[in-house]
């Protein structure tokens, strides 16, 4: 970051600091409401579709009954909560710049997640300024609808491993290989998807997989930590995922993973699911009732011009899966 900027944020005090990101992403989501309903609908990539709605259905069945209702009155007439989970995939071309929203750089070398990796907008900082829109009584309904969608994907997307852990190789999508039958897949889609798709038959029974993990008596400790301690978990799995299985080894081009790669990587993809699942109901229950029981709550900024978003570090090809 450069010093005048480290400078200004400092002058600034993190209060007007996160009154600013608020305004710029509400000067975002007031383009978005406008145009949402004409968007062309695009395929998904993160986590793939099945696997964000699984761990959706699992958030929603812990939904208090105040938080189910105020998520019904703030979606589409016909939309559930599980379709709402992958909007932010499928408009993402739609809405310029919003690809960086749903991942940060964070080197496998590092220890953990710093600020210092998310820049100008990552997944860790887009899903604070989202909740906090969420969270707010005064703003627009439309407004709110769009924040629920994303808080929904992002909470989720800081899960995957490679949404965080990154080689210089855009999370793994630079590295070309062949899993199981798949010729031409790379690291990233093999988390996005082929792991899963490998391991369950659909949506339904990833989702019970989901359930029966959060039934155990263990996983009340998963309720713990904020989005950086989760970025934080999901780094220390992509430390894994970028290595042969057994070895120290580090995947490259051209390699060839199965099922040694599979039974390694299935356990973590879908306790990272699972956890992900019984997070975001916390994240729901918790927003959703500040927003009911706070009619003090200070306003979102509203900006009367739309800023100019900026995309952190590198742009993704069309042709390829945004992160």
């Amino acid at each position: 970051m450069p010093s005048d900027a480290v400078s200004m944020r400092a002058a600034a005090g993190p209060g007007k600091l996160r009154r600013a990101r608020a305004g710029r992403l509400a000067a975002i989501l007031a383009a978005l409401v406008v145009a949402a309903p004409i968007a062309a609908s695009r395929p998904a990539f993160a986590w793939g579709r099945n696997a964000h709605r699984a761990a959706t259905r699992l958030a929603e069945s812990r939904l208090t009954p105040e938080a189910r209702a105020l998520v019904r009155e703030l979606l589409e007439e016909g939309e559930s909560l599980a379709d709402a989970s992958t909007w932010a995939d499928e408009h993402s071309r739609d809405i310029p710049g919003s690809a960086a929203w749903h991942y940060v750089n964070v080197p496998i070398t590092a220890e953990r997640y710093s600020a210092e990796h998310c820049r100008d907008a990552c997944v860790v900082s887009r899903l604070a300024e989202f909740r906090a829109i969420l969270a707010d009584p005064t703003a627009p309904k439309a407004r709110r609808r769009m924040a629920l969608r994303y808080v929904v994907h992002l909470v989720e997307d800081v899960h995957q491993p490679l949404h965080v852990g990154d080689r210089r190789d855009r999370g793994g999508n630079n590295v070309q290989l062949t899993y199981f039958r798949d010729e031409f897949t790379n690291l990233h889609q093999v988390w996005d998807s082929g792991i899963l798709r490998n391991g369950y038959r659909g949506e339904r029974e990833l989702a019970d997989a989901l359930f029966a993990l959060a039934r155990r008596p263990e996983a009340q400790e998963w309720l713990k930590g904020t989005a950086e301690d989760w970025a934080d978990e999901s780094l220390a799995a992509a430390k894994k995922a970028y290595r042969v299985p057994g070895s120290n080894e580090l995947l490259r081009s051209g390699a060839r993973l199965g099922r040694e790669y599979q039974y390694a990587n299935l356990p973590v993809a879908l306790e990272r699911l699972a956890r992900a699942g019984m997070r975001l109901s916390e994240v729901l229950n918790a927003d959703l009732a500040a927003a009911k029981k706070s009619p003090d709550a200070v306003p979102a900024p509203h900006f009367r011009g739309r800023d100019r978003d900026r995309q952190p570090g590198r742009q993704v090809p069309a042709q390829s899966a945004p992160r």
